[in-house]
């Protein structure tokens, strides 16, 4: 062990690569160095077969791999080359003994060294002394017609399968070797060879060793041979040129897609738009081009001389922290466009009744449409009312009007057609579907109308639809900078309407629980803004003379009132590990209890929700005619509301 990791092990290693350096120059056989016609074979069973057959070049290289010398090993090879039609590599004195140095040949040597063939289409080369030598004088394995490009392909299978080898074994020394050999060879001017190694490292699965070579050279492969968009902008990315990756994926993303063999899917289109944010967002965040922490394997230049047209690899532009803000917004608002088209492209091909033309399916499929097509040529025709909503949000329309009718449709679709045995149930759903897109919808009066498959309105199975849908949008709408896509009052209005009607249909009298605050809190509103809808609310209805509702909801209003109020409460509370309101509304482990807490304290402090509570329990005692069971438990209620209030947070 002491030998091996000796200094002197180094010294010896280095002298030995001199030597074959030196030599190598020398072997000009093809017979010698391939061992037999390759043209046909893969690379490893290349390097194979130069092994078994004696190769003096995969001797010397696995001599020098032994003592870890791969510069040494990547040299001898590239040296090898250049006798078989490989680029030219000038004599390094400091790496490569001179000719002179050795005097005289040893016994083995003889017929390893040859003078360049003067005619390359025969095997036999001079050697040194005058002879002729042909593959037949040889004790290894040879053939008549090996040629120089199986030599030369000989050469770059060997580097090829010391890479493969090294990279493919465990262990970080092995992996830093495979990194000084890949950068040794990274740095040849040989372009044929160059590109033979990109390739190899990407259909062996090492793309991102590949991907990682700092090379002018490899840049232009990429973009002019390759032509592969994702590799570029990983390469990019690699090498923290976040500009010129955000670059390519956006105009990836927005290209068009005339040609039917290169149409890009609606997804690959969101990736890349995906990635063009991140790369812009990269650069708005680094101050320099190393700044992602990826060890670089440096290359050289381009080695083919052709530093222009389109061989030349792109410059980064020098940009401004503002410009990169503008491209990453435009990008975001074409990714919420390209997000929603995605949406209507799934719901079409799940529906069996679309009935769209080919043409338009094409550009749904292939294209970003405009957002005004998608709202106006697919959504809207099509009824997809929660994609025409996230249009109006995304693009900032306050189209009030078409937002009302638009939840109200969305309201009746989880409902109608409906089957009831209650008049009132008819009336109220009569006067919901009005102003919406379904007022053509069936509400079937009487037991057994409308069929079988036609759900009950009684049975409530329509509510945990509502519920879910109205939260899942409302999620997407509501605290984007486009609240009035949730228009509050009116969901708030039509939900506990139909809370209401549902509840007077019970024949067990069983009053459902307070869904429908609990949908809007899911929805992410704050709990002074649900309290200050309900209230407006219970303000508007609250004149039972002039066109106002009836006292059982006015009632009704006023316990919702209370139900809100002990959710607030109870979720404020939560966050303090004590919540001593438990009732039958057990709903109150939402994640809103910091949240609720301080909105509670500042609602006290500075909204003055403790009058308010006043002026509830005051409207209470002034409804007359009102069930004085229903008017108690809301007494209550209120009472026990500000009680907790008093005691834990004032």
């Amino acid at each position: 062990e002491q030998v091996v990791s000796s200094p002197q092990r180094g010294v010896l290693a280095n002298q030995a690569a001199q030597y074959l350096r030196a030599a190598s120059r020398h072997w000009y056989a093809p017979t010698l160095v391939a061992g037999r016609k390759n043209n046909e074979q893969g690379w490893e069973q290349v390097a194979t077969t130069a092994m078994e057959a004696g190769s003096p070049l995969a001797l010397a290289s696995n001599i020098l791999m032994q003592l870890n010398n791969v510069e040494g090993l990547a040299d001898v090879c590239m040296i090898c080359a250049a006798n078989f039609g490989g680029a030219k590599v000038p004599r390094d004195e400091r790496k490569e003994l001179g000719e002179d140095t050795v005097q005289g040949m040893l016994g083995w040597e003889r017929g390893l060294y040859h003078r360049p063939p003067t005619d390359t289409t025969t095997s036999g080369v001079n050697g040194l002394d005058g002879s002729r030598l042909t593959g037949g004088s040889q004790a290894i394995v040879t053939g008549l017609d090996v040629t120089a490009p199986d030599a030369l392909r000989t050469c770059h299978s060997i580097i090829f399968h010391y890479i493969s080898k090294l990279l493919g074994e465990a262990g970080e020394a092995n992996q830093r070797l495979a990194e000084e050999l890949v950068a040794t060879c990274a740095a040849s001017s040989d372009v044929k060879f160059l590109h033979s190694l990109y390739e190899h490292l990407l259909t062996t699965n090492n793309v991102e060793t590949a991907l990682r070579i700092d090379s002018s050279s490899l840049e232009n492969w990429l973009l002019n041979e390759k032509k592969d968009v994702n590799l570029l902008w990983k390469y990019y990315s690699f090498h923290g040129r976040n500009i010129l990756a955000g670059d390519i994926m956006w105009k990836k993303a927005l290209e068009s897609s005339d040609d039917s063999e290169k149409k890009v899917f609606l997804d690959q289109r969101i990736e890349c738009l995906t990635r063009a944010a991140n790369s812009f967002a990269s650069a708005l965040q680094a101050n320099h081009p190393g700044s992602n922490n990826m060890r670089r394997l440096i290359g050289g230049g381009d080695p083919s001389g052709q530093g222009g047209g389109a061989n030349q690899a792109l410059q980064e532009q020098q940009v401004t922290a503002e410009t990169l803000q503008t491209r990453i917004a435009q990008i975001q608002e074409q990714l919420d466009v390209a997000t929603i088209q995605k949406r209507v492209l799934t719901t079409i091909t799940q529906s069996q009744d679309s009935n769209l033309g080919a043409a338009k399916m094409d550009a749904l499929q292939f294209t970003i449409v405009n957002v005004s097509d998608l709202y106006n040529e697919y959504a809207c025709p099509l009824n997809l009312f929660d994609v025409c909503l996230l249009i109006l949000e995304t693009c900032r329309h306050r189209e009030v009007d078409s937002i009302n009718t638009l939840w109200k449709s969305i309201i009746c679709e989880e409902i109608l057609p409906c089957q009831t045995s209650s008049e009132s149930v008819v009336e109220f759903l009569t006067m919901l579907k009005q102003g919406s897109m379904l007022e053509d919808e069936t509400i079937a009066f009487g037991e057994g109308a409308g069929g079988s498959d036609m759900q009950k309105f009684e049975n409530g199975e329509w509510i945990p639809r509502l519920r879910n849908r109205v939260a899942a949008l409302g999620k997407k709408l509501f605290g984007k900078g486009a609240d009035y896509t949730f228009p509050l009052d009116m969901i708030v209005r039509d939900l506990e309407g139909l809370r209401q009607i549902y509840n007077n249909t019970r024949e067990d009298g069983i009053v459902s629980h307070s869904w429908p605050a609990q949908t809007v809190l899911d929805v992410g509103v704050p709990f002074y803004v649900l309290l200050e809808s309900y209230d407006s609310l219970q303000m508007n209805e609250n004149d039972g003379v002039n066109g106002g509702v009836d006292v059982a909801t006015r009632l009704q209003r006023l316990a919702s009132i209370s139900e809100v109020l002990e959710l607030w409460v109870t979720a404020a509370l939560s966050s303090y590990g004590s919540s001593p309101m438990i009732g039958s509304n057990n709903l109150y482990r939402n994640g809103q209890g910091n949240s609720a807490s301080s909105q509670l304290t500042r609602a006290i402090t500075t909204g003055g929700l403790l009058p308010r509570l006043d002026v509830y329990k005051t409207a209470l005692e002034g409804l007359v005619g009102g069930n004085a069971a229903t008017v108690a438990i809301i007494d209550e209620r209120f009472v026990k509301v500000e009680e907790t209030i008093r005691k834990e947070f004032c």
